[in-house]
């Protein structure tokens, strides 16, 4: 599977482990996610001795197979600055690394294919949170940028809109192609404690808080429902896409 595909691929695997890893407790407490299983998903995550990821392991299971994707995080003093990726009984080869600011800000993502770069997200600030997210891809003429993102939080610490934009070219001004909407609970967000980077950068992976809606252009596509325990740690999340419901279970251990 070829680094472009990889990239592909692991989205789709991650996405929905995104979304869910958003239900994780926001503080140090002893219980710590291990487990994210779905009707035809199980993500293991295993921890380093400091409590970083120290690896996450995607199971899926189609009506005719089943396959595996590995992804693996490298670092640096405490500092995340590449991934090695997996699927099925193949070395690890290189999927991404990450370049940070003097701000200790990550600044630029980029994603390899065959041992080299083959796009890149170049990631901009202010106030200390995303403010944008401009998508590189390589092409005849070097890398160019025809999509990005533009994030507006809220005072809690959430994302609540993602507007997405595209151009025809380099020297054309980005326009507005569609806008993401999020609404949030009040229960913490322990995703916070993991690198957006490893599943996927979205605002359930940002923000302070637990998505319970997303909406796109006044449309609603996603919502979703959490059970807690009695320690507040969620034991299960039920989300909804239109006429499909997925339930995820999740397991938590010391």
């Amino acid at each position: 599977m070829s680094g472009l595909k990889n990239r592909g691929a692991i989205t789709a695997t991650f996405l929905i482990a995104a979304a869910m890893f958003s239900a994780f407790r926001a503080d140090t407490g002893k219980m710590r996610l291990h487990g994210i299983i779905t009707p035809t998903d199980k993500t293991v995550i295993t921890y380093n001795a400091d409590k970083s990821v120290a690896k996450l392991v995607s199971t899926h299971q189609t009506s005719d197979e089943s396959y595996t994707v590995t992804r693996i995080p490298v670092y640096e003093n405490g500092k995340l600055v590449k991934t090695m990726f997996a699927d099925e009984n193949a070395a690890p080869s290189l999927f991404s690394t990450l370049t940070w600011s003097v701000n200790n800000q990550v600044i630029k993502v980029s994603y390899y294919e065959n041992g080299a770069v083959n796009s890149y997200d170049s990631l901009v600030y202010r106030n200390g949170k995303v403010a944008a997210r401009y998508f590189f891809t390589k092409t005849n003429d070097g890398f160019q940028s025809q999509n990005c993102q533009l994030y507006t939080w809220d005072a809690k610490g959430n994302v609540t809109k993602v507007e997405n934009m595209g151009r025809l070219n380099n020297q054309a001004e980005f326009a507005l192609s569609s806008t993401v909407s999020y609404k949030y609970d009040n229960k913490a967000n322990a995703q916070l404690n993991i690198p957006a980077y490893l599943v996927d950068f979205t605002p359930a992976s940002l923000s302070v808080n637990n998505v319970t809606t997303e909406t796109i252009d006044d449309k609603l596509v996603g919502s979703y429902e959490y059970v807690y325990n009695d320690m507040q740690y969620p034991v299960s999340v039920k989300a909804k896409y239109g006429n499909e419901t997925v339930s995820t279970k999740l397991e938590w251990k010391e």
